[in-house]
């Protein structure tokens, strides 16, 4: 039997190890892996089926079912409460024995919202179902901060996700041979992981769960407002993906189920932003402005005042806003209303002084260091 351990990177292992394993959290054994438990990571470039000890390969090989006896993720791992992490944590249960079980980290009710990283209670409303015929449920509370998913009496529901798209088709067309094309795509899924679940807990905190909200997404990623039109945890009813002429020429419309389709506009322009009379409650920039300059980039993010709604956000990664004198000249020259940071690592907000908790150590110190350089975070904008 063969019990895996999912790291973010070679680098959390140690501490990933740790966290299943110490005597001081599993005090009665109920959870400690067995010895011989090989470590997989999300960033790997090694795909194989014969995974072992001696090398670190990715959990992103195209697996057959039941291939292991328990399944750990570790605390490094980017996993959020919104439906990429569902559809992932769904697939772990494919990958799992009949009397195997995916066991992960969750976190207290509050530190989950903060973080949109899952807690006992959004996680029993995803998956819990009665455990064959004495009704034993499938979710099992083990030890504090951990917690175990087995196979209930029935499968949990196809939950809609872009990652779906990943297993479905780029895992079936590999076929056990993979290629660079292969890695650049799994990566592209994995990054959308976290910057779909931060746009998310942003919208949120912005705009509530229930409000219909619009989102524009400009010459980003086009996984991103796919993933974000199918969110449960958000009411965004219209998305719309900007390219340019030198974008992608075939958009791949499989990212959505049909019923979503209708709800997914294409624009495809050179001009930034562009002109319309239409108007959005969110406009993502996701690293779109990298070959303009510091003047070109603050013309364009004025411009995007008048393709706001009202109370409408902008929402920017780029290297400019790493200096300091950049995140002034948008303050003091563009009549913001509103200037907010969020963290790059997880969904919550960064506040001067004040620290994010995490059970990754090394996580909580990155955390710590990314609020005192505030480099390459997300920047709202509200005018």
């Amino acid at each position: 039997m063969t019990d895996i351990l999912i790291h973010k990177s070679s680098k959390y292992i140690d501490e990933d190890r740790e966290y299943y394993c110490s005597d001081i959290r599993d005090k009665h054994g109920m959870i400690k892996p067995s010895e011989n438990m090989i470590s997989l990571s999300c960033d790997s470039d090694k795909f194989q089926s014969d995974i072992s000890e001696a090398e670190l390969c990715s959990i992103y090989y195209p697996f057959e079912k039941k291939s292991f006896n328990r399944i750990y993720l570790g605390i490094s791992f980017p996993l959020f409460a919104n439906n990429w992490g569902a559809a992932f944590l769904r697939y772990l249960l494919y990958l799992i024995k009949d009397d195997g079980a995916v066991i992960l980290p969750v976190y207290a009710e509050r530190q989950g919202v903060e973080k949109n990283y899952w807690s006992r209670s959004s996680l029993e409303v995803m998956f819990q179902s009665r455990q064959k015929w004495w009704g034993m449920s499938n979710i099992w509370a083990e030890n504090d901060g951990v917690m175990s998913m087995r196979i209930g009496k029935k499968e949990p529901p196809l939950i809609d996700s872009t990652l779906n798209h990943l297993f479905d088709n780029e895992f079936q067309k590999a076929n056990g041979s993979v290629g660079e094309d292969y890695l650049k795509t799994v990566m592209r899924h994995h990054n959308n992981a976290t910057t779909s679940a931060i746009i998310e807990q942003i919208i949120i905190n912005y705009h509530g769960r229930k409000k219909s909200v619009s989102l524009l997404n400009v010459l980003g990623d086009s996984l991103l407002p796919s993933e974000i039109l199918m969110s449960d945890y958000v009411n965004v009813t219209e998305a719309t993906q900007h390219f340019n002429q030198n974008s992608e020429a075939n958009y791949k419309s499989g990212f959505l189920p049909e019923s979503f389709t209708k709800n997914l506009g294409i624009i495809i322009n050179d001009q930034i932003p562009h002109v319309s009379e239409k108007k959005y409650d969110i406009i993502t920039m996701i690293d779109s402005l990298y070959d303009k300059s510091e003047n070109e980039k603050l013309s364009i993010i004025a411009d995007l005042k008048g393709s706001l709604n009202n109370n409408g956000i902008v929402v920017i990664r780029d290297s400019a806003f790493d200096k300091k004198e950049f995140c002034e000249k948008i303050k003091n020259n563009l009549n913001v209303n509103e200037f907010d940071q969020y963290s790059s690592i997880v969904a919550a907000k960064h506040i001067k002084d004040k620290k994010i908790a995490h059970y990754s150590d090394i996580i909580y110190d990155e955390l710590n260091k990314e609020n005192q350089s505030r480099h390459s975070v997300f920047n709202i904008i509200r005018f």
